[in-house]
Formats: structure tokens, C-alpha cells, sequence
């Protein structure tokens, strides 16, 4: 009986650690070569996505404004020297019982040159269970974002308040 528990336990924890995802992120580097990565609200960061066309670039947009950025799209074969900020864009839809992410690569250039990149595959995992099919593709963006851009944190939804702090609304 222990053995066959053991056994049950074993097959368990290999399961469970089969539910990984791949995920890389090098971050944008912060160091002297640029000088300083904050950007003034308003600086262009543009985007050159997948050439037909992508579900999530909406999601990259609002996680890039939040940061401060002021967006722009550009075409596919755009230069990424054509802002002070350019990405490429690349994902991929999967659908099972609903849509996920199945793919995402993020790489991020300061005035033309290769500065942070972030990879996601939700398909590359050790083997076993595997769960990304229920992480929201819009939260699993922003998580990237978060990792190859720190330090620049989302602008408060209550920046401007004049320092006190935002009082929930009492549930009606």
C-alpha cells in the first residue's frame, strides 16, 4: 500500500512539473550605453508586428502607455531605427477550449540598436500538464513587458490625485 502511495505521489510531482512554460527575458539594459531608460511622457515607441497581423498587439499597446510611451504602429518591414523606441512583435494564437498565447517574442531597440529581448512558448514544456491555455494572453504581455522594460513601472490609476490616497467605492 505505501509503495503504491509513493508511486501515486512520484507521478504527481512529475506532473506537476511539467506545468513550466519556456519564458526567457533580458532585459533593456540600464547601464551607461543608454543613458537614461525612463522616458518623458510622450516618447515614441513604435512597433513592428507579425506581417499578418496579430491578436495581441493591443495588449502591447496598452502596457507600453501605461508605461508612459506614446504608441505607434509601423508597417512590417519598417526600419527599427524609425523611433528612439522600436520592438518587433511576434505572437502566435492557440486555441483549445478557448484562445491563448501560444507564442510571443518581444525585442526591444534603443535608437537602432538590439537592447532587451523577451521569448514566451507555451507549447515548450518538459512534458506533462501544461496550464498556459489559462493565463490571459493580455496578463502574460503585460508580465513580459514588466520584465524586459524594469523599473518602469505603470502610471497609477490615481497619479495626480494630489497625494491622498483613492477611497474604494462602497458596493451598492
Amino acid at each position: 500500500m505505501k509503495k503504491a502511495l509513493l508511486a501515486a505521489a512520484a507521478s504527481l510531482g512529475l506532473l506537476a512539473t511539467g506545468c513550466a512554460t519556456y519564458q526567457s527575458v533580458v532585459p533593456v539594459d540600464r547601464g551607461d550605453r543608454i543613458a537614461s531608460m525612463q522616458p518623458a511622457d510622450g516618447t515614441l515607441f513604435c512597433v513592428i508586428s507579425n506581417p499578418v497581423g496579430n491578436a495581441y498587439v493591443e495588449a502591447l499597446r496598452d502596457s507600453v502607455q501605461q508605461r508612459g510611451f506614446e504608441f505607434k504602429a509601423l508597417p512590417p518591414g519598417s526600419s527599427v531605427a524609425s523611433c528612439p523606441y522600436t520592438a518587433t512583435f511576434f505572437t502566435q494564437r492557440l486555441s483549445y477550449w478557448r484562445d491563448f498565447l501560444g507564442s510571443a517574442e518581444i525585442i526591444v531597440y534603443v535608437n537602432g540598436e538590439r537592447a532587451g529581448k523577451a521569448y514566451y512558448d507555451a507549447l515548450r514544456s518538459a512534458g506533462g500538464l501544461n496550464l498556459s491555455n489559462l493565463v490571459p494572453p493580455e496578463m502574460k504581455i503585460e508580465e513580459l513587458v514588466e520584465q524586459l522594460l524594469p523599473g518602469m513601472r505603470p502610471k497609477s490609476a490615481t497619479a495626480g490625485a494630489g497625494g491622498a490616497g483613492a477611497t474604494p467605492a462602497a458596493p451598492v
